[in-house]
């Protein structure tokens, strides 16, 4: 699989199942401002406060083809292969993208491990391996990376500086190669990058004085 960033605001996303696995999807379609149906006769009570609160439609009933119309993204979390099998069925048939829980295979778009550090999202996938590892991971990245959310927006002003003083992209990767390397980077992570700052920021004065 290619791992690419979709953006599932207001897009039609089908969910056929309401236990926890299905649960656990939609909660990352609510948290992409989806726009989603679940079609099962019975839910978590999760999902049903979900419904009320109306950031789902819940269509209290078995799935039948017609739930199909319309859906783009399709996530299959039922408790049985037949139903399941259906549904993948219906999905190919009309090009949707599908997340099938119970068979791994039969899925052309997986959810993997994901964490914000300030303006930097990181996603991880374990190419469906292990979701453990992938969660073990994300707190490794937590642990390790928060320090980087005080940085970016500094590091943005920076760059729209640089944009300005320096007029071709190779002098602008030159000037980071040269005072943001892996070492400063480094330095950075374990909290002594003041040196790393006043270093970048005595580079642009003299830019800006010389230009």
């Amino acid at each position: 699989m290619i791992t690419v960033g979709l953006s599932l605001k207001d897009r039609p996303c089908l969910v056929v199942g309401g236990g926890q696995v299905a649960l656990r999807r939609i909660e990352k379609l609510i948290e992409e401002e989806a726009s989603i149906r679940v079609v099962s006769p019975e839910v978590v009570p999760d999902i049903a406060v979900y419904h009320e609160q109306g950031k789902l439609q819940w269509i209290e009933a078995p799935y039948t083809s017609n739930d199909m119309e319309g859906q783009q993204f399709v996530i299959i979390a039922t408790d049985r292969p037949d139903v399941n099998e259906a549904v993948l069925q219906d999905a190919r048939a009309v090009g949707a993208f599908i997340n099938r829980a119970d068979v791994k295979e039969d899925s052309n778009w997986v959810f993997g491990s994901s964490t914000q550090i300030g303006d930097l999202d990181i996603s991880m996938f374990t190419n469906q391996v292990s979701p453990r590892v992938s969660r073990l991971l994300r707190q490794d990245i937590e642990r390790r990376y928060t320090i980087l959310a005080e940085w970016l927006p500094q590091i943005r002003l920076w760059r729209q500086e640089l944009q300005q003083l320096l007029s071709t992209p190779k002098e602008r990767e030159q000037f980071w190669r040269t005072y943001l390397g892996e070492s400063e980077f480094i330095q950075i992570l374990e909290g002594q990058g003041d040196l790393v700052k006043e270093n970048i920021v005595h580079a642009i004065s003299r830019i800006r004085s010389e230009s």
